[in-house]
């Protein structure tokens, strides 16, 4: 019989590329997510992956069978759903993903406490990760409510707009005098430090150069925009930070901001759109709102 836990480390691997990765991003140990792996390819009677050199790339068997583990893990996410609808009471276990935003953990930290006072029997976990792992664990069913960086919410998502973000061009600090009249495609030959595809900070990067016919340098691709950051202040390339962030390393000396160049996006709640009538998401969302209205 198919394990639906083993079904998640699939997909997960899929999406990550990667077995520690994925292992990681599930909270279990990497032997552990090895042995999923190879429960499954038993079970199924076909390989689901190959090596190469990033890591583990899936087959062709592997990829169409992923396709039918999303399938699986959606429909079991509904029939979760559907029966807590009919026990009457909240009750289970609810998870939360969000990025590394400080004036949302204060939301977050208010709408725990509202959740404490009015369904004492849910229990709420919070998990932090970067947005393009927030809403694969949203389609993966590893989270049932995310917040992340985009200025649209995916397809297959609804959710709403919870606040907004700047984002500033960042350099190392000795750099100022250099990028003093750096034209686009000055700045595009630089060293850059990105995070992942498929991320805010990629779709920033991109829809800025694009316009005007250029690709920047990259020197160094990244996971979270702390690493982001910590690689600026180091002398390795030059990003894409939030506005907040940026203006306290100036002020400490760490990195300078390139004037004019700023790119602003929002700051997304969002839900499987399969899972909005979910009880227990249902209840979240309302304590988001009750909590934004005080």
């Amino acid at each position: 019989m198919l394990d639906l836990t083993h079904l998640r480390t699939f997909v997960a691997v899929v999406q990550e590329g990667h077995l520690t990765r994925a292992a990681e991003r599930l909270h279990m140990s990497q032997p552990a997510a090895s042995h999923h792996i190879r429960a499954l390819e038993d079970h199924f009677g076909v390989a689901l992956f190959i090596r190469n050199a990033r890591g583990l790339e899936p087959t062709a068997a592997g990829l169409r069978l992923a396709q039918g583990a999303n399938r699986v893990l959606s429909s079991t996410m509904e029939l979760d759903g559907l029966a807590r609808e009919l026990q009457g009471s909240l009750s289970g276990r609810l998870v939360i993903g969000t990025v590394d935003e400080p004036n949302l953990f204060r939301r977050l930290a208010a709408l725990v406490q509202w959740v404490r006072q009015h369904h004492p029997l849910v229990e709420l976990c919070i998990e932090g990760r970067n947005s393009r792992a927030v809403t694969q664990g949203l389609h993966a069913g590893e989270i049932d409510v995310g917040f992340f960086v985009g200025a649209a919410l995916p397809q297959g998502m609804d959710g709403f707009q919870v606040g907004a973000l700047e984002f500033v061009l960042a350099a190392p600090s000795h750099w100022r005098e250099q990028l003093r009249g750096a034209d686009w495609s000055d700045l595009a030959a630089l060293p850059w430090i990105v995070l992942s595809a498929g991320t805010a900070h990629a779709d920033i990067v991109e829809g800025l150069f694009r316009p005007h016919g250029l690709k920047v340098n990259v020197a160094l691709e990244v996971s979270n925009e702390a690493l982001l950051r910590a690689m600026i202040r180091g002398g390795v390339g030059m990003g894409f930070v939030r506005d907040g962030s940026a203006r306290e390393d100036v002020e400490n000396g760490l990195l300078c901001t390139v004037a004019d160049i700023s790119s602003t996006t929002g700051l997304q709640c969002g839900v499987l759109r399969i899972r909005q009538s979910d009880p227990i998401v249902q209840m979240l969302l309302t304590g988001l709102h009750s909590i934004q209205e005080t």
